[in-house]
């Protein structure tokens, strides 16, 4: 895992878009490095404060409060399962999460210009992509807070309109922690299914029409793909292709929401104006290193209006995760990649794509691989 002494590292920086556990890791930032909660209670405080806005009565999303802060405190007063799942929490609470484990790092001495300096490329996984176009501008820190507490309240209302899509189908998916847990896990609006090249699942998707609607939305791994459609529907599909192809894993993904799919269209229509009222918009000019995009892998810095190219390609646009990562095959100069989570999930997964080429996957929210990058790769860097 460490820095191999011959090479000079080079870097690529990578912020998952999900986080089972994200409530954990909050805890633990807030627990573990005290600098950060100064940020944190006013990010928590940007929630509730555009959630004034909102009006809940029919949607009834937010039914169990929004006392992050309390939570966090007191562990044994958190909301169940199933309601920090749901898309209003999960949203702004994962952005929340990943966020502030880079901005804790950067208080902890991270020299951004150093780093970007070594680093190639970043992106990140669905909605992830949003905190690394942040980490490709190299702010200062107080920019970055205020940058970061606008992008805050963007993600808020992009909570509450991926709801509100499915709340538009009729549905109001909920989630069981212990049947999560199972072997297939809850049922849900996404599913994860191993075994299956595209072609073959865009086969079985089409016979499957006349009894529902699933689409394509993440290719994982080239015979892994994630799945959307109404939980209804996706029961059905599970036990239709079951019936078809016998070599096939599934497992439902905690998701209340149909994403990468045309279900979040009502989404798309909205969330860009949320984002402009929030006075969050990206330019190309200031991004110092190349942002991935979702769906087609290219540099976001030649878009004409990366928030919407960013927020088509994770609300309704099917995701490639290996075009993400395209940098990382052979031949590259990366020598580590930078995992700034929450979650291990997408470190794990881009170590799969990677295996056999040498290059570790730093897990950077974890504090073994935060001592990592602050005892060898930052100085390193430093000397390279």
């Amino acid at each position: 895992m460490g820095v191999a002494p011959h090479k000079d590292p080079f870097i690529f920086i990578q912020f998952a878009g999900q986080g089972v556990k994200y409530m954990d890791e909050l805890r633990r930032l807030y627990s573990m490095y005290p600098d950060i909660r100064p940020f944190m209670q006013e990010a928590i405080a940007e929630i509730k404060n555009q959630a004034i806005n909102y009006d809940d009565t029919r949607s009834r999303f937010f039914e169990h409060g929004l006392d992050v802060d309390r939570w966090i405190a007191h562990p044994e007063e958190t909301p169940d399962f199933g309601y920090l799942q749901s898309s209003p929490l999960s949203h702004p609470l994962i952005y929340l999460c990943q966020i502030s484990t880079y901005i804790s790092i950067i208080q902890e001495g991270l020299d951004q210009d150093l780093l970007l300096r070594h680093t190639h490329s970043a992106t990140g996984f669905s909605t992830g992509v949003v905190s690394a176009i942040l980490a490709s501008m190299g702010l200062p820190l107080d920019d970055l807070w205020k940058w970061a507490i606008k992008v805050q309240a963007m993600f808020f209302w992009q909570g509450v309109r991926c709801q509100q899509c499915t709340l538009n189908f009729g549905e109001r998916p909920t989630l069981e922690e212990k049947i999560s847990e199972s072997t297939e896990g809850s049922p849900s609006c996404m599913a994860s299914i191993n075994g299956l090249s595209r072609d073959r699942l865009d086969e079985l998707i089409d016979a499957f029409s006349e009894h529902g609607t699933v689409y394509p939305a993440y290719e994982l791994l080239p015979e892994r793909w994630i799945v959307s459609g109404m939980p209804g529907d996706l029961i059905e599909f599970n036990t239709f292709i079951k019936e078809r192809v016998k070599e096939i894993t599934w497992k439902y993904t905690s998701s209340t929401i149909g994403a990468h799919s045309p279900f979040l269209s009502y989404a798309l229509e909205t969330s860009p104006l949320d984002a402009k009222r929030a006075g969050v918009a990206f330019r190309g000019d200031e991004m110092r290193i190349p942002v991935w995009s979702n769906d087609t892998g290219t540099d976001l810095r030649i878009s004409e209006d990366i928030i919407l190219d960013v927020m088509r390609a994770y609300f309704t646009c099917p995701a490639i995760w290996r075009r993400q990562i395209a940098p990382l095959y052979p031949p590259t100069r990366i020598t580590h990649v930078l995992d700034f989570g929450p979650g291990t999930g997408v470190a794990s997964l881009t170590e799969n794509h990677i295996a056999g080429s040498g290059i570790p996957v730093i897990r950077c929210a974890l504090p073994l691989g935060r001592k990592l990058l602050f005892k060898e790769i930052l100085p390193a860097l430093d000397r390279s």
